[in-house]
């Protein structure tokens, strides 16, 4: 799968759940957050399509995927964003 392909699927499974996803530029990472009772996933504009994945894997984590079902290939690449992130912050 491709990065791009990657993307995309992530992003059809944050409207699936009725997240909002918001591209904005600015200087920041970007996550999930709620803002005024609305699931948001706040993206950098500007970043690279890793960049915008690792975002968004982590986000959609927060979330708690643990109940539905998700593609193998999608949830392994959510499940290895999140063990990249504990390994950085080890």
């Amino acid at each position: 799968m491709t990065h791009e392909e990657l993307f995309e699927e992530l992003k059809a499974l944050a409207a699936e759940l009725g997240i909002k996803l918001r591209f904005e530029n600015g200087n920041f990472d970007g996550g999930y957050c709620l803002l005024r009772e609305e699931r948001l996933l706040v993206l950098n504009r500007r970043a690279t399509v890793p960049k915008k994945i690792r975002t968004l894997a982590r986000g959609l984590s927060e979330y708690g995927l643990g109940s539905i079902f998700i593609r193998p290939a999608l949830r392994e690449a959510i499940e290895d964003e999140i063990a990249k992130e504990m390994k950085e912050n080890a």
